[in-house]
């Protein structure tokens, strides 16, 4: 590990982080890695690093983590920073490709998710609407779920109303819910089509192809 700063992992320069992530995998994969087990800590730590491209690169690595079996990743889905959580949400299947973290675990945590859909941050929120389908399809969304997503039909905030309804047609094509139950609530949508704004071309759009 003489080449390696395990500090360089955390450093502000891309260019840095990815060579020193270069040389821990040929680390690894020379297989004399003892001292890349005895900073799991580190590693570890590097998910919750307030620098999202430090966060961004230790995510883009989890093979890694799994080679180093580094234990309580878990706690990443349910920190309280959205900022953190959405990282960790965004990776979930590949927490499960490389069993990192069992699926009932990453089930029972789920209540976290849901916050994330009404987050302070509208880019966050963005994207977790649109991995909203996606933990759907995995089983991590249950079908006991979809009464906590029809009030987000209705939310008061139109900035979180509009992507329930925009991932309805997704969520209609899966199963999870049906048009019927949908046009019920239409009159949400329709509310959102009155006012102008960018919400409105949106919604506009959205009620085009429900009806």
């Amino acid at each position: 590990m003489d080449k390696l700063k395990l500090k360089d992992l955390k450093s502000p320069k891309q260019e840095i982080r990815k060579k020193a992530w270069e040389e821990v995998i040929n680390i690894i994969k020379s297989g004399y890695y003892s001292n890349l087990l005895e900073n799991r800590g580190f590693f570890r730590s590097l998910l919750w690093f307030p620098l999202q491209g430090v966060r961004d690169d230790a995510w883009n690595h989890l093979e890694v983590y799994k080679m180093l079996t580094i234990e309580g990743i878990e706690k990443t889905l349910v920190a309280n920073s959205d900022k953190i959580k959405i990282s960790a949400w965004e990776h979930v299947e590949e927490l499960l490709k490389y069993e990192l973290v069992p699926k009932e675990i990453i089930v029972s945590s789920r209540y976290s998710f849901w916050r994330l859909l009404r987050s302070y941050y509208p880019t966050i929120r963005k994207k977790a609407w649109k991995l909203f389908p996606k933990l759907v399809e995995l089983g991590i969304i249950q079908p006991s779920d979809k009464d906590r997503y029809y009030e987000f039909l209705s939310h008061k905030k139109p900035s979180v109303r509009i992507y329930a309804w925009k991932y309805s047609l997704d969520l209609i094509k899966q199963g999870f819910i049906t048009k019927e139950n949908i046009l019920n609530q239409i009159k949400y949508l329709e509310e959102l089509s009155t006012k102008e704004s960018n919400i409105k071309k949106l919604a506009v759009k959205i009620l085009s192809e429900l009806k």
